[in-house]
């Protein structure tokens, strides 16, 4: 690293001079004071999301990153300025994680911060193997800014895809709750706009050089005006698109609002059933729910697993509610027996007036650890079963894909249930695009923090990217009807017992390319971006050893 100890005695004239000194106060202090600030900076990151959205954070962030890479001493060291960015990030925003142990009778709650930790310590890898990576390269100046955005893109898609996936926190998805940048998704993915975001924030850097290159600064003054032109032309879409309904679809959706320590207390599940009739009927005389073509109870609502079967009385009360031609649509779970083994599935069910079954959906993309076990058929093939039993186990099975669901009257529609719903590009089937998203959820696990609002503006967004409308319906909000647009219909906040209203909102033109394909194009773009600047590094390398 060059001595900059003459900068203490010169007068702050320049930019570059202030943050040398700054940084050098910083390393004085202690050689914890680049991590300490590091982790504020994805503290502070952490804010541009649900339900802050703060978005200017990114713009302060990303250009003291960049500054702290240009510090490293070494590959260990940016590295380690990344993993704190990625540790202050994760463990503020997504400690609503930790208030699901307060809800399960059978797990200590002392171990939530532990749980939080470990995990925001794993995903915090992904965030410093990018700025190891660009640290690695070798580059500078607007060079520097191209690579760390690609390579902070390409291992957020890693993260979204690998070991199941978790796409939360994405940069790109901090536009969600803003509405008009948030539309580029329509063409870009979020990735694609994760991409953009970085570069602009990133671009800003270039002004804190000593004697920045007018090429450089040019570029610097394009990344600054990017988001007000997105923004500008997400506003005109907007304008110009009004919502457009299928005025013979009408929804409601129920919120019983059961917190979920209570929800499967055997004593208490014919009240909760009876709580979901009683808001089903609203207030109707006939005791029905008069004039309505769907009726939406969330993730679970009912707890016996014998909901699909033939006979089911739970059924039968519930098909009371509908007029001839209408559907219920419920989360119930269920059970096959194969081979001797029970096998229960986080289920969606749909039925007539009649209650005769028209779709069964089971959930595919289970939550690891919360849902099933990783690895356990590896465990107890290897004997060790009774460790598997110690960590719970697999709760349920996964079901085998995604579908797409016609009930007749109604447009079709994709089935997701609670965490389906986050994964780009993996919420339809491209090859039969329903009409609009369902997703039931239980928030209840997350109580009143950030979590249900961060799971609702990552929901927003698929609604963007795929063109379609999105109904959501959840145990204790935030329920809500979301149109093509990402724009709300109507909704029913977190905490709340009531239902939701309205028509079903129509879908848009479907987007020039598949999600995938827009994924896959900036995958290629921020490896190929990485790749030139490697090859570079090795041709550098290759004549110094000449």
């Amino acid at each position: 690293m060059a001595d900059n100890s003459e900068l203490l005695n010169e007068p702050v004239t320049a930019p570059h001079i202030w943050v040398a000194r700054f940084f050098n106060w910083l390393e004085a202090q202690s050689r914890f004071g680049m991590p300490v600030f590091a982790f504020l900076l994805g503290v502070l990151l952490s804010r541009a999301f649900a339900p802050t959205n703060l978005f200017p954070a990114v713009f302060i962030v990303i250009p003291f990153a960049l500054l702290l890479l240009g510090r490293a001493r070494d590959g260990k060291a940016a590295f380690g300025y990344g993993w704190w960015v990625g540790f202050g990030l994760f463990s503020l925003g997504l400690n609503w994680i930790g208030y699901s142990f307060t809800q399960q009778d059978n797990v200590p709650a002392i171990l939530a911060p532990f749980a939080v930790f470990a995990l925001t310590a794993l995903l915090s890898i992904y965030t410093g193997v990018s700025f190891w990576v660009t640290w690695r390269l070798q580059v500078t100046g607007i060079a520097r800014v191209f690579v760390f955005a690609a390579s902070w893109t390409l291992f957020e898609v890693a993260r979204g895809f690998w070991f199941t996936g978790f796409p939360w926190h994405l940069v790109g998805a901090m536009w969600a709750e803003w509405l008009p940048v948030a539309q580029t998704v329509y063409w870009l993915s979020v990735y694609g706009l994760s991409f953009l975001t970085v570069f602009a924030a990133g671009s800003l850097v270039l002004f804190l050089d000593e004697k920045p290159p007018l090429k450089a600064v040019g570029i610097a003054i394009a990344g600054m005006l990017l988001f007000p032109v997105l923004a500008v032309g997400g506003y005109q879409r907007l304008s110009n698109n009004e919502t457009y309904y299928n005025l013979g679809v009408s929804l409601r959706l129920v919120q019983a609002n059961i917190s979920q320590n209570e929800k499967w207390r055997s004593y208490l599940i014919n009240d909760h059933f009876d709580n979901h009739m009683q808001l089903s009927r609203s207030q109707s005389e006939k005791g029905k729910a008069e004039g309505i073509k769907l009726l939406i109870w969330p993730e679970t609502a009912v707890q016996r697993e014998t909901f699909d079967r033939d006979g089911s009385l739970l059924r039968w009360r519930m098909s009371r509610l509908l007029d001839f031609g209408s559907y219920a649509i419920t989360g119930a779970p269920r059970f096959t027996e194969e081979g001797g083994e029970l096998n229960y599935y986080n289920s969606l069910i749909a039925f007539n007036a009649k209650g005769s079954l028209y779709a069964r959906y089971d959930k595919n993309h289970l939550v690891p650890f919360g849902e099933y076990l990783p690895l356990e058929g590896v465990l107890k093939a290897m004997g060790l079963s009774q460790l598997t039993k110690m960590m719970g186990g697999s709760a349920w099975s996964a079901g085998e894909t995604l579908q797409t669901v016609k009930l007749p009257g109604v447009p079709s529609f994709s089935p997701l249930i609670c965490y389906e719903g986050i994964f780009p590009g993996q919420v339809i089937l491209p090859e039969n695009r329903p009409e609009w998203m369902l997703i039931i959820s239980n928030d209840a696990w997350f109580g009143m923090t950030d979590g249900p609002y961060q799971h609702l503006a990552l929901s927003r967004l698929r609604a963007i990217e795929e063109g379609l409308p999105l109904v959501r319906s959840t145990s204790t909000g935030v329920s809500a009807v979301i149109d093509a647009h990402g724009r709300t219909v109507s909704s029913l906040g977190l905490g709340r017992r009531g239902t939701v209203e309205s028509p079903l909102p129509k879908a848009i033109e479907e987007p020039p390319f598949p999600t995938g394909l827009r994924i896959l194009a900036f995958v290629f773009l921020s490896a190929g971006i990485l790749a030139f600047y490697l090859l570079q590094v090795m041709r550098r390398e290759r004549l110094i050893k000449e």
